[in-house]
């Protein structure tokens, strides 16, 4: 989705600052950071800049765009900025690889992304057949 923004508007869909959730975020493209395949919305700039600054204490989980494998990046991954998004990576040869061709990861795969096994609930018994 390129611009979330619009249809997030559309919907009446409101989200808060990702630094202060006690703040409603602006939702156009001057207070929105992409991360990754992730997007943030802040309430004024300082909270994006900040936010821009270092992503790692604040993004959460993030797709690593080479391997597709789900990650919580550290104060110290890997970093590229291109085309004004900011990529995280588990480690230095996956952003070698990207920087070597990133119109190829740039957007997500959703087919190659992992999604781990979400262990399944047992039904609940059915009650027993009065006699």
């Amino acid at each position: 989705m390129q611009d979330p923004q619009v249809q997030l508007g559309e919907l009446g869909i409101e989200i808060p600052d990702l630094i202060d959730p006690s703040r409603k975020a602006v939702l156009d493209p001057a207070h929105r950071t992409f991360v990754n395949y992730e997007t943030y919305f802040f309430a004024d700039e300082g909270d994006k800049k900040r936010f821009d600054a270092d992503p790692t204490g604040s993004c959460g989980v993030l797709t690593d765009p080479i391997g597709k494998r789900r990650f919580r990046p550290a104060s110290d991954a890997p970093r590229a900025d291109v085309d004004g998004r900011i990529y995280l990576f588990l480690s230095e040869d996956d952003k070698a690889k990207f920087l070597a061709s990133p119109e190829a990861y740039a957007r997500p795969n959703y087919d190659a992304i992992e999604i781990p096994e979400m262990p399944m609930m047992p039904a609940p018994a059915s009650p027993a057949p009065a006699k």
